[in-house]
């Protein structure tokens, strides 16, 4: 009888909550579960997707961590996220800190997990992000690394095959993989550099394409170049990872945070 008053009274303060952090946006609460869905009022686009679980989640999704937790509570220790989308005027880094904002409200949320699934379209090509991002920015992490989603037992191996790729010389790489073909899309930028210079060159040359339609020709093709670029990058982290297959492969997946102190795994954040 406690655990049940006290099982209902831990979904009264996360309903809460969520609707307070949550303010002005649209929230859908599934009935027969402690999911919810963020919906942004303007586009009526679908924000953010996330339910709350009990920490057997965190033993069976990351066995390997022996992550702490408090016995206090049995059940809705876990956030987990299963889409996060910009949506709107509603960028990505102001939903995460609204995430980070809920999980600090709601003092039995332990951990917040996910896993990086995040995308980008052009000239209406869908972009795989998590690789790009770790591509093109200057420390070599995705985007969810940034803000505190890392693996606290594989951060530093995935983070030191990364450098291994991105300081690769780019024409070496390119003469490697044949029938790649990114250089006649790209015929202005040069090869001598990284791989991690040439793929922010293109990266910010493609910034202003459209996201869906208006791109003419040209642009097209560069997009389709890039997307092959990505792909043929990606199959160096898979041959890295199956020859060390203790490690994880970062560049798609996402992590856990850590209420307190960050740490994490596919992404798991231990809240802070």
């Amino acid at each position: 009888m406690q655990y049940q008053k006290q099982l209902e009274q831990q979904k009264i303060t996360i309903r809460d909550a969520v609707f307070r952090v949550f303010n002005g946006f649209r929230i859908y609460k599934d009935f027969s579960s402690d999911k919810y869905e963020i919906i942004d009022e303007s586009s009526r686009k679908s924000c953010l997707q996330f339910e709350f679980m009990n920490h057997d989640f965190i033993q069976k999704h990351y066995r390997e961590l022996q992550l702490p937790h408090d016995p206090k509570y049995r059940d809705l220790t876990v956030m987990h996220i299963t889409l996060l989308s910009k949506c709107g005027a509603t960028r990505g880094n102001a939903l995460l800190a609204l995430v980070d904002e809920l999980a600090k409200t709601v003092r039995f949320i332990e951990y917040i997990t996910l896993t990086d699934a995040s995308n980008m379209r052009k000239c209406n090509i869908r972009l795989v992000l998590p690789e790009l991002k770790i591509l093109t920015s200057e420390t070599g992490e995705s985007w969810y690394n940034r803000w505190g989603y890392k693996s606290p037992t594989h951060h530093a191996i995935n983070m030191a095959h990364n450098e291994v790729i991105r300081n690769r010389n780019m024409r070496e790489f390119l003469e490697s993989v044949p029938n790649l073909d990114i250089m006649n899309a790209f015929p202005e930028i040069n090869t001598d550099g990284t791989v991690h210079e040439y793929v922010k060159a293109i990266s910010e040359q493609i910034r202003s394409f459209p996201e869906e339609h208006g791109c003419d020709e040209v642009q097209l093709q560069k997009i389709k170049a890039l997307t092959r670029l990505i792909g043929a990058l990606r199959l160096e982290y898979y041959k890295y990872y199956l020859i060390n297959p203790s490690a994880t492969f970062t560049a798609s997946r996402g992590g856990n945070k850590r209420r307190r102190n960050k740490q994490v795994k596919k992404t798991v954040k231990r809240r802070s």
